[in-house]
């Protein structure tokens, strides 16, 4: 047996893999070299090139947590049920800031209540029928704390003041009324005392009025109301 050692220059090659190949790198691209690698973008280049290192990263995109005033806008970022507490702007807790926009129909894409806070708000405008002073209570336990239960207690509040004093000054002015009818009248004219009734009366429609509005997350402005609590 004769040994017959390779020229320099040659190797064992493997199957279907013929000499013409040459120096070819079997696990590069057509038409690419290793030196200069591909980015993620696929272009070729390194570090100055938009690739990996190079690109926004996650979490710097805007409109994540860089956004501005992310969680500062009113119910933004704190929707109920998510297991967060709502974080409202400091704005809404004074009533003099507050747009149009707050009140009415529609109104509730504005304040974006809690569940909680609807019932609270209702029972505050319906307990003013029966003890007439629960705005009063409402509006000092929760005027830190919600910014919808604070606007409808301070509503309701005002109505309260306000109704109180109308209805004092016309049981004055009608019983001064009746009083000089009565002289006339053989004290029938005393009857037109009572016609002071019917402002509590207007007042309780308010209230209701308000109540539904408050069940349904909208805000509520009292109409004939002078605005004591600001």
């Amino acid at each position: 047996m004769s040994y017959h050692p390779e020229q320099p220059g040659s190797r064992p090659m493997p199957p279907n893999y013929s000499q013409a190949s040459g120096s070819q790198q079997p696990y590069a691209p057509q038409g690419q070299q290793y030196s200069q690698p591909w980015t993620h973008s696929g272009q070729t280049g390194s570090g100055g090139q938009s690739g990996y290192g190079s690109q926004q990263a996650y979490g710097a995109r805007p409109g994540y947590s860089s956004q501005p005033n992310y969680g500062g806008q009113p119910g933004y970022g704190a929707q109920p049920g998510y297991g967060m507490p709502q974080m409202h702007n400091p704005a809404m807790f004074d009533s003099r800031s507050l747009p149009e926009q707050a009140y009415g129909p529609g109104s509730e894409q504005f304040w974006m209540a809690h569940e909680p806070d609807r019932p609270t708000a209702m029972w505050t405008h319906l307990g003013s029928l029966i003890f007439g002073f629960m705005p009063l209570i409402m509006f000092l336990v929760k005027k830190d704390e919600s910014p919808f239960v604070r606007e409808h207690s301070r509503q309701g509040l005002n109505a309260m003041i306000t109704n109180t004093i109308v209805t004092f000054g016309a049981f004055m002015i009608f019983m001064f009324l009746g009083f000089m009818l009565a002289l006339v009248t053989f004290g029938i004219g005393m009857i037109i005392m009572y016609a002071a009734v019917i402002v509590p009366l207007v007042y309780c429609v308010f209230y209701i009025i308000a109540a539904v509005a408050a069940n349904k997350g909208e805000g509520y402005k009292f109409p004939l109301t002078i605005n004591f609590v600001k």
